[in-house]
Protein backbone atom coordinates (compact mmCIF):
# COMPACT_ATOMS: atom_id res chain seq x y z
CA UNK A 1 0.00 0.00 0.00
CA UNK A 2 1.00 3.78 -1.13
CA UNK A 3 2.43 5.70 1.99
CA UNK A 4 -0.26 8.01 1.04
CA UNK A 5 -3.06 5.50 0.85
CA UNK A 6 -1.71 4.16 4.41
CA UNK A 7 -1.98 7.74 5.91
CA UNK A 8 -5.72 8.53 4.53
CA UNK A 9 -6.50 5.35 6.21
CA UNK A 10 -4.38 5.15 9.76
CA UNK A 11 -5.10 8.91 10.07
CA UNK A 12 -1.31 9.39 10.85
CA UNK A 13 0.57 12.16 8.92
CA UNK A 14 3.01 11.20 6.11
CA UNK A 15 5.95 12.41 7.74
CA UNK A 16 4.99 10.73 11.52
CA UNK A 17 5.12 7.14 8.72
CA UNK A 18 8.36 8.23 7.30
CA UNK A 19 9.86 8.67 10.57
CA UNK A 20 8.30 5.45 11.54
CA UNK A 21 9.68 3.81 8.34
CA UNK A 22 12.96 5.02 8.79
CA UNK A 23 13.09 3.76 12.37
CA UNK A 24 11.17 0.07 11.08
CA UNK A 25 8.68 0.36 12.97
CA UNK A 26 6.63 -0.59 9.43
CA UNK A 27 8.03 -2.99 7.25
CA UNK A 28 8.14 -1.41 3.81
CA UNK A 29 9.24 -3.16 -0.17
CA UNK A 30 10.46 -1.10 -3.04
CA UNK A 31 8.37 -1.53 -6.03
CA UNK A 32 10.29 0.14 -8.84
CA UNK A 33 11.37 3.80 -7.74
CA UNK A 34 8.29 3.58 -4.90
CA UNK A 35 8.12 2.44 -1.72
CA UNK A 36 5.47 0.80 -0.14
CA UNK A 37 4.13 -0.07 3.22
CA UNK A 38 4.30 -4.22 3.42
CA UNK A 39 0.42 -4.54 5.12
CA UNK A 40 0.27 -8.54 5.24
CA UNK A 41 3.79 -8.53 7.12
CA UNK A 42 2.60 -5.98 9.48
CA UNK A 43 -1.01 -7.92 9.76
CA UNK A 44 1.18 -11.22 10.21
CA UNK A 45 3.27 -9.05 13.08
CA UNK A 46 0.44 -8.05 14.57
CA UNK A 47 -1.17 -11.35 14.95
CA UNK A 48 2.16 -12.96 16.23
CA UNK A 49 2.13 -9.83 19.04
CA UNK A 50 -1.38 -11.00 19.90
CA UNK A 51 -0.22 -14.62 20.50
CA UNK A 52 2.77 -13.43 23.05
CA UNK A 53 0.42 -11.01 25.14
Amino acid sequence: MTIERFSQLSGLDEGVLQGHIRRGYLPTIKVGRYRMINVALLNAQCLNAEEWS
